[in-house]
């Protein structure tokens, strides 16, 4: 059995939440920090919204590339990652949207059976 340093997936649970508050918590509405502190407008708004996404996108991608690890870490660093963002689509995410939400649905229905799969690998008894 491989050893698994906790550095990498501890790190990449970090920014996985963080990159997951930048979804959830940035608010671009009328009634929104971003408006209502700095006098943005929507269109302002929503490009620092998406902005602050892409480079925290890119901090977690850069964290899984150059952190020295094994390869069972690594994976671990994955699995958890999408565990993080599967669940928060689930608990985040409107599916009452009437373009978008049955597609998502399926989707999040199809994500969870990747969580599964992928966790039931770790957790087994034998690799």
């Amino acid at each position: 059995m491989v050893a698994v340093k906790p550095a990498k997936p501890f790190i990449s649970a970090i920014l996985a939440f963080i990159w997951l508050s930048a979804f959830v918590f940035i608010n671009t509405e009328s009634s929104g920090f971003l408006q209502n502190t700095f006098s943005l407008d929507a269109t302002s708004a929503s490009a620092v919204k998406w902005g602050t996404i892409l480079v925290l996108g890119v901090v977690w991608l850069l964290a899984q590339v150059f952190i020295p690890a094994t390869a069972e870490s690594s994976r671990l660093s994955l699995a958890i990652s999408g565990s993080i963002l599967w669940l928060g689509l689930l608990f985040f995410y409107r599916f009452s949207d009437p373009n978008y939400g049955g597609t998502v649905a399926f989707f999040a229905l199809v994500g969870g059976l990747a969580v599964v799969l992928i966790w039931s690998r770790y957790l087994s008894d034998e690799f």
